[in-house]
């Protein structure tokens, strides 16, 4: 759970519906007290056109800059910076923008980073992997971009889509490890279809081919493999070595498969096989 404060009232009315089905009301909110202490973020105006200088004329890939001081994590980007205090449960974020596209970016990409790390800490993680529904299980299809995730949402229209990006791995009831959409990080498919979580089937390592086929890794591919996909947290000593320890806890309860696929949706034939 996390708590927006310092939202003006335009910003506030436009989260509703952005976040769907993810946010409620302050009234609603106080009566999921029980779920545990909230993620508190400040939002603030920042003093500054941009934190980083926006490239011109050229393209370059999004540069996130972070840094620990003390039990702090600090983060900065052309849009927006901000610091982390985890053991407080609480977050301070500066927009260089109350509106449009930089506010929008910026306030998504900070909330990106404060759910990979705050998840860690009942056992789960953020993964840079696409979430398909299909008879009340979720399979988890990850990878580099380009790999395949959105595609393979797109070869599923009759199941429930939770991400096509970004998906969240939680441990629910009994401790099964359950994948969820999340509020962004989607790339086409801009709203999560549901809530809820999951139990997961499989996890999935995508590889684009002219065959469909899939081969169990061994628990020491699988953990490198996911390792892989996780975003943000690979970067700070401390974030890595608890997100290895709760990523290789998942590989040994839940499959993890290559899976050789093609531009059709035979690969199902060969996913949903015990």
């Amino acid at each position: 759970r996390m708590r927006l404060e310092g939202l003006s009232r335009r910003q506030a009315e436009g989260l509703p519906e952005r976040f769907r089905p993810f946010t409620v009301s302050p009234d609603r909110f106080a009566a999921t007290a029980g779920c545990g202490a909230p993620i508190t973020v400040a939002l603030r105006q920042a003093p500054v056109e941009e934190f980083l200088a926006t490239p011109r004329g050229r393209a370059e890939t999004y540069r996130l800059e972070s840094r620990v001081a003390g039990e702090r994590l600090v983060l900065w980007t052309y849009e927006f910076a901000g610091r982390v205090e985890a053991k407080r449960r609480r977050a301070l974020l500066a927009l260089v923008s109350p509106e449009g596209h930089l506010f929008e970016r910026g306030l998504e990409n900070f909330l990106r980073v404060l759910t990979a790390s705050y998840v860690l800490e009942s056992g789960g993680f953020l993964l840079h992997g696409s979430g398909v529904v299909r008879a009340g299980k979720a399979y988890v299809f990850f990878g580099p971009s380009g790999s395949g995730k959105t595609t393979v949402t797109h070869l599923s229209p009759g199941d429930t889509i939770l991400s096509d990006d970004l998906t969240l791995v939680v441990r629910g009831e009994g401790g099964r490890y359950e994948a969820a959409g999340i509020p962004f990080g989607m790339a086409h498919h801009r709203v999560p279809e549901t809530g809820a979580s999951f139990p997961i089937a499989s996890f999935n390592r995508l590889v684009q081919s002219r065959s469909v086929e899939r081969e169990s890794l061994g628990p020491a591919r699988a953990l490198a493999e996911l390792a892989g996909s996780l975003p943000f947290v690979m970067q700070e000593t401390k974030q890595a070595a608890r997100a290895l320890e709760v990523v290789a806890r998942a590989v040994a309860e839940v499959p993890v498969h290559r899976l050789r696929f093609r531009k059709d949706d035979a690969f199902w034939g060969v996913v949903g096989e015990s």
